[in-house]
């Protein structure tokens, strides 16, 4: 560099107070600074889809029904006694006292009641509720949403928005 003070050139090393033969050597340090930016490179969304499935579920229907049979008798008997059982018929006897000369006991009737028990093999519909979720990823922060993975067990007819 010259400056012109004096006339002389500032710039030289005989002004400087050094000889020609000097070697100057600068020193230069530099810094490194770290730093994070956050910058969004894709994003994912999770949706929660409700739906109502209708499943046929296997039932067996248990009826059972009783036939009442009233057999008169009309038999003298010694002495009162209960209700028996014959296989799947209950035997209630009804008794009577009938006025002769003397007093005897009559086994005047018996109820037979005869319980019987059908089986029906049916379906039956009944509705379902499930939930599955759909992840959708965008690989940019302006790209279109694209679904990852469908939800399992559901088609895309089946498929109906979470209303809450």
């Amino acid at each position: 560099m010259k400056t012109m003070d004096d006339g002389q050139d500032s710039g030289s090393p005989e002004a400087a107070g050094r000889r020609p033969d000097d070697v100057t050597i600068s020193a230069v340090q530099e810094c490194l600074s770290v730093g994070v930016e956050r910058t969004e490179t894709g994003a994912v969304r999770v949706h929660k889809v409700n739906y109502d499935e209708i499943q046929e579920i296997p039932l067996t229907l248990r009826t059972e029904s009783v036939e009442v049979q009233r057999v008169q008798m009309n038999q003298p008997v010694p002495e009162e006694y209960g209700p028996r059982q014959e296989g799947d018929t209950l035997i209630v006897p009804v008794f009577e006292y009938v006025p002769v000369t003397e007093l005897r006991l009559m086994l005047k009737e018996e109820v037979r009641i005869t319980k019987s028990a059908t089986k029906v093999d049916t379906m039956h519909r009944a509705s379902v509720q499930r939930q599955a979720l759909i992840v959708e990823r965008r690989d940019s922060a302006t790209g279109d949403w694209v679904a990852k993975d469908g939800p399992t067990g559901v088609t895309a007819a089946k498929r109906t928005e979470d209303p809450r």
